[in-house]
């Protein structure tokens, strides 16, 4: 650890990007390094709540600068050895372009954290990526580590980064906190963002979920986003573990494409929704049975809170982890029965008006739209579409004339939708609407007594909110207010 600390002591960190991610990273390697430099394009960031802990005695090696046209100041690369980049930054600005062209190293806030984490710290990781349920695994592993009495911090993506949770004392040695003897374990959701500039970062447990269509705009095509989701594996040596769904088609194609199993070290868990006796852990008849480290058994989920089948393979993921940790089936069991569904994913608002009415605005994807219908008869409106990432829509077509009667367009992406869908033969009533208010109010006029209105977009919230969670609160405060 101390070898990890001493390589930042000379060096002069750009951190390029000052939300949540960056703003930690500024807080953390304050003192560690020689000096700091913080960029970000939004003039009116406020980041002084961020540092007001630091005397300005203190902070003369911190220099911040804020401005639209930040990123085109190649100067700012001068005398700088390393680059942390936050996840929301793109690698086409110019800054990055420049720093790659000068062979500066960066890193992603994961690998920072990663090199400033003890081993045995790093030992004790669960690592889940995946284009759909990542918060919803992470969330629940983390419940069913804790409800067993097992120190845990659920961080990552899900908005809580990796470097909150690493604390160097004084002497700049990492404190390993936990239950007694034992060390925390992290349970950590990673983003194809995240991915992209991680280095040595090998978790204990790899879970990859599922890989669909999402983020093209960013990552160019699914051949490269592809491959950023099995980069969380590739560092993984023989004493580690990787947890892989057996059903989903990109992961098989990855792993059959020149025999990629060569290149995964670790020991691979499959997971089945389906009564496949080929993989370590599948589905039959409400029960999942597993073979995890020589020991067999099974567990019943009728009980779950979870419901569906894409919560079906979630759960599998996360008793594949639990299993490793040698957490007892009864332990499991009581938390997936207790467990609460996360607010925004297929949450249910209630009956209002005689129309149920369900929150999905982390769908934002077609793959999640898609699984959220498979929860219902032909009876929903949905209302469908934002901020277009460069995605294919065409595997909606059949779900959408399987469960839709009206579907209501809303966003940036609603022309690229409705174009796509002129010739199709379908029969279901198509409503564009300018705003998601004008959404519901017509979603409340055209849904029959007893039907389903649906929020599952499919698509970010970014053309219209400042998130996906602003977009659920804005439909649930328009549905529960309801006076259409």
């Amino acid at each position: 650890m101390d070898k990890s600390i001493d390589f930042f002591k000379d060096k002069n960190i750009l951190v390029v990007g000052l939300g949540r991610t960056g703003a930690s990273v500024i807080e953390k390697m304050h003192g560690l390094s020689r000096s700091l430099v913080g960029v970000d394009r939004n003039p009116s960031l406020h980041l002084e709540d961020n540092f007001k802990k630091y005397k300005k005695a203190e902070r003369k090696n911190i220099k911040i600068f804020l401005g639209s046209d930040i990123n085109q100041n190649k100067k700012l690369l001068n005398d700088i050895d390393l680059i942390i980049i936050s996840p929301g930054v793109p690698n086409e600005i110019p800054l990055i372009k420049h720093a790659e062209k000068a062979e500066i190293p960066i890193w992603s806030e994961l690998e920072l954290s990663w090199k400033l984490m003890t081993d045995v710290e790093k030992r004790n990781t669960i690592a889940v990526t995946g284009t759909n349920g990542k918060t919803t695994v992470v969330t629940l592993i983390g419940e069913i580590l804790k409800n067993y009495g097992i120190g845990t911090r659920v961080c990552g993506n899900i908005g809580n980064p990796l470097i909150d949770t690493v604390c160097l004392n004084g002497k700049n040695k990492a404190i390993i906190s936990g239950n007694g003897n034992r060390p925390e374990i992290r349970v950590i959701e990673v983003s194809s963002f995240q991915l992209e500039r991680i280095y040595d970062f090998k978790p204990f447990i790899a879970v990859i979920l599922n890989i669909t269509s999402d983020h093209v705009d960013r990552h160019r095509d699914m051949e490269n986003y592809i491959d950023l989701k099995f980069r969380l594996a590739l560092k993984q040596s023989p004493d580690d573990y990787t947890v892989i769904n057996a059903d989903d088609e990109n992961i098989n194609k990855k792993l059959a494409a020149n025999n990629y199993y060569k290149n995964i070290k670790s020991n691979l868990i499959k997971y089945s929704s389906n009564f496949n006796k080929d993989a370590d852990i599948y589905n039959r008849g409400g029960d999942i049975f597993y073979r995890v480290c020589k020991k067999n058994g099974k567990i019943d989920i009728r009980d779950a809170s979870l419901k569906g089948e894409h919560n079906v393979s979630n759960i599998m993921a996360c008793i594949a982890a639990a299993k490793l940790y040698n957490i007892d089936d009864e332990s499991i069991r009581a938390t997936l029965k207790n467990f609460k569904p996360l607010e925004h994913r297929l949450e249910y608002l209630g009956t209002i008006s005689q129309i149920r009415c369900y929150n999905d605005s982390k769908s934002t994807n077609p793959d999640a739209t898609v699984k959220a219908l498979s929860n219902f008869d032909r009876e929903v409106t949905l209302i469908l579409g934002g901020l277009d990432k460069g995605m294919d829509f065409s595997s909606l077509i059949p779900v959408l004339n399987q469960k839709v009667n009206s579907l209501l367009l809303v966003g940036e992406s609603s022309a690229k939708i409705n174009n796509m869908l002129k010739n199709v033969d379908h029969g279901y009533r198509i409503y564009r609407c300018k705003t998601l208010d004008e959404a519901v109010k017509v979603g409340f006029k055209v849904t029959r007594p007893g039907h389903v209105l649906l929020l599952s977009p499919s698509c970010a919230s970014m053309d219209m909110f400042k998130d996906y969670k602003e977009r659920g609160e804005r439909f649930r405060r328009l549905v529960m207010g309801n006076k259409f």
